[in-house]
């Protein structure tokens, strides 16, 4: 599952962090990775980046998916813009979530949950590595956990409510294929026709993607900043 991927096949860079797509590279960065837990800890006071729902999104949150952005995906982004992609790709993952957990028609095993994490971890190159990583964030395997739990969770929402009715026929794929003759120079249809039905099948998928956010957002209760409202962990949103 390489950082790259999209979400359409569906794998997401990372909802992830750019509103799930800009371009479909950002149900990605929130999704990939970039997927920050839920802080474990009563005491912690935090300020709220944003709520979804009632569902509070922390700037602890927002500041461990940023700096997971900024290390893995990211490098040479503005801060700032960083920051707001970020937010905008927690928000959409956030409303995903709740989603998929109201229509409960996708659930994920223990053993896939640790197989995210065994891929992760080879990432790192070594176990100690890993673990550093862990730690430098504070981060506890329980959290891990309920971070890749969700990000797949997500990821196979997104494939059966979206990607499943997603249909290319041949003859639009060979429509395509006479409008953009110069890009298959010296090539027949056949030779091609697998590639041309994956790209038009990817920009269908992210079209419908699109209209799903937008009728989830419409319907959903964001608010961001609450100027910088502090709260302590289990409190309400006033």
């Amino acid at each position: 599952m390489g950082a790259d991927q999209k979400i359409h096949g569906v794998r997401l860079r990372a909802v992830l962090a750019s509103g799930l797509r800009k371009g479909m590279g950002a149900l990605a960065l929130c999704l990939c990775i970039l997927m920050a837990p839920a802080p474990a800890r009563a005491e912690l006071i935090d300020r709220i980046a944003a709520a979804v729902n009632n569902d509070i999104i922390t700037g602890s949150e927002l500041a461990f998916a940023v700096s997971l952005n900024a290390r893995f995906g990211a490098a040479g982004s503005n801060r700032k813009a960083l920051e707001a992609e970020t937010l905008d790709g927690l928000i959409t993952r956030r409303m995903l979530v709740q989603e998929a957990l109201r229509l409960k028609f996708v659930e994920i095993s223990d053993q896939e949950t640790a197989g995210e994490i065994s891929g992760l971890t080879a990432r790192f190159g070594s176990d100690a590595a890993f673990r550093a990583f862990l730690e430098e964030f504070g981060m506890t395997p329980g959290e891990l956990s309920q971070m890749l739990r969700e990000r797949l969770l997500v990821e196979r929402f997104i494939e059966k409510k979206v990607g499943l009715f997603v249909r290319v026929t041949r003859d639009e794929a060979q429509s395509y294929f006479e409008m953009h003759r110069a890009d298959y120079r010296g090539k027949r249809f056949q030779e091609v026709q697998k590639d041309i039905l994956a790209r038009l099948t990817r920009q269908k998928t992210g079209r419908q993607l699109d209209q799903y956010l937008a009728e989830l957002r419409s319907k959903a209760d964001i608010r961001v900043g609450m100027n910088g409202q502090p709260r302590r962990q289990g409190d309400p949103i006033r």
